[in-house]
């Protein structure tokens, strides 16, 4: 009769799960059909929970209900503790996606680094496994204690480095004296951290290379971290002019080259010192500040500027050697350097201009250097020579193109009738070379061309009307 009834009641363990698999799979899928739907980020352990533990609860319950195998029998115990890992596995999946997936920007969930993470789940499935191996397998955990404590010490002996990187991104993760995505400097490496793990720091340089540096090196280095508090970055750039430039002269120039460059921070305001008399030539320093973000783009643009300043300044740079020339007197040594008359009578359309005609300089500037703003007071003209000029107005603070200025075309015509405001802002798109002609200059090119004049109000008009066409767009946009 006992026999009888362990049968019967196998039958119906057996058709239990026979109805209640399919049922319970068909539910999880529909959940995580839904929940895929609605974006949920748990629609993974759903699909966990249908795929694996699932069929490990079936599998136990039918070892232990269907099959006649005895409760504490070999198989038994391993569907078991297949469960039941299965089980842990599941419930920590989800934790993570709930509490950290899913967690906000900024808030403490999101700040807790995934090296600490990945050290709690490694304790809490360890804490599980003892679990199991002593109520699912019936061991007393005083002796695998023992042995985990003997062979702690021999694995720990042999692992020293590694187990030192471990603890020291323990430490790390304490002080957290940076997070991924800062600009750090340590140990010889320079960039932004990419990852922190357990065993060491990935940073990426600026060049693209990713460079490893262990944990333990990152303990016993000094780290900059040029991210924190603010991820602005002060630059410093070290330039020599020739003792015959006042240094105020070249104070100001440099500041000028600050003021102007896109990137630059006006507060703290650059900072332009004379630092020592060399050899040959005066030192000075050109201090600034920028974002991490812009620091390189931001310092070629700055260095590259110094020199075309420098060349409309007159400023010379002298090199630090001595050089004896020898060369016949009378007989020009090189190639003849026009002055910037004698380039201003070579363009076609010009007269020939007496040496007292006026003043006329040749300037250079930059890629993207601004020639003049829109209200500088023009005392004089300027001629392009080479490269080309943007023409811009400014409505509500935002700059507007309304023409470019070719090689041969004149532009800053308010200042051929004396000093007056600019009406436009002018750009050099492409590095430019510019002849300045002062208002006398421009008299004495008008009194001997008198076609010259006309053609020059008619430019003025085309520009005045493609302006004013350009103010009344930009304000009914």
């Amino acid at each position: 009769m006992e026999a009888l009834a362990d049968l019967g009641s196998a039958w119906r363990w057996a058709l239990g799960l026979a109805i209640a698999f399919p049922v319970a799979l068909l539910a999880l899928n529909e959940l995580a059909f839904a929940w895929m739907r609605a974006g949920r980020p748990t629609v993974s352990s759903v699909r966990f929970v249908r795929s694996w533990v699932l069929p490990a609860l079936v599998l136990v319950l039918f070892l232990r209900n269907v099959s006649g195998l005895p409760p504490a029998g070999l198989w038994v115990r391993l569907s078991m503790t297949l469960f039941w890992v299965l089980v842990v596995m599941a419930v920590l999946g989800a934790l993570n996606t709930i509490i950290f997936e899913q967690a906000a920007a900024g808030s403490w969930q999101a700040r807790v680094p995934k090296l600490l993470r990945d050290l709690v789940r490694l304790l809490l499935v360890a804490t599980a496994g003892a679990l199991v191996y002593s109520f699912v397998w019936d061991k007393d955990l005083s002796g695998a204690l023992a042995a985990v404590g003997v062979t702690s010490i021999v694995v720990g002996l042999a692992l020293q480095e590694p187990l030192g990187n471990l603890f020291s991104g323990l430490m790390l993760l304490m002080e957290r004296p940076f997070e991924v995505g800062d600009t750090v400097e340590v140990a010889g490496a320079s960039g932004q951290v990419k990852e922190v793990n357990w065993r060491s720091a990935h940073i990426k340089s600026a060049r693209g290379v990713v460079q490893i540096v262990p944990n333990s090196t990152l303990n016993k280095e000094i780290i900059r971290n040029y991210s924190r508090p603010r991820p602005i970055r002060m630059e410093e750039i070290d330039v020599a002019f020739g003792f015959e430039h006042p240094p105020n002269v070249v104070r100001e120039a440099l500041l000028e080259v600050a003021h102007g460059t896109p990137g630059v921070l006006s507060q703290p305001a650059p900072i332009a010192a004379t630092l020592d008399y060399g050899d040959s030539s005066i030192k000075y320093r050109l201090i600034y500040r920028t974002t991490e973000d812009d620091r390189w783009p931001v310092r070629n643009e700055v260095v590259t500027r110094i020199w075309y300043v420098a060349k409309r300044r007159g400023l010379t740079m002298p090199y630090p050697v001595v050089s004896q020339i020898n060369f016949e007197g009378g007989r020009p040594f090189g190639p003849h350097e026009p002055t910037a008359v004698e380039r201003l009578r070579e363009l076609a359309g010009m007269p020939d201009l007496p040496s007292e005609a006026g003043e006329v300089r040749a300037l250079s500037f930059a890629r993207d250097e601004v020639v003049f703003e829109e209200g500088t007071d023009l005392q004089g003209v300027y001629l392009l020579v080479k490269g080309s000029v943007g023409l811009q107005v400014r409505v509500q603070g935002e700059g507007h193109p309304i023409g470019v200025v070719s090689p041969g075309e004149y532009f800053g015509e308010q200042g051929m009738y004396g000093v007056q405001p600019a009406e436009m802002r002018a750009v050099a798109m492409r590095d430019c070379e510019v002849l300045w002609m002062s208002s006398e200059t421009v008299r004495g090119l008008f009194e001997a061309n008198p076609r010259l004049a006309r053609e020059s109000s008619q430019v003025l008009e085309v520009r005045r009307r493609a302006m004013q066409a350009t103010r009344q767009a930009a304000r009914r946009e």
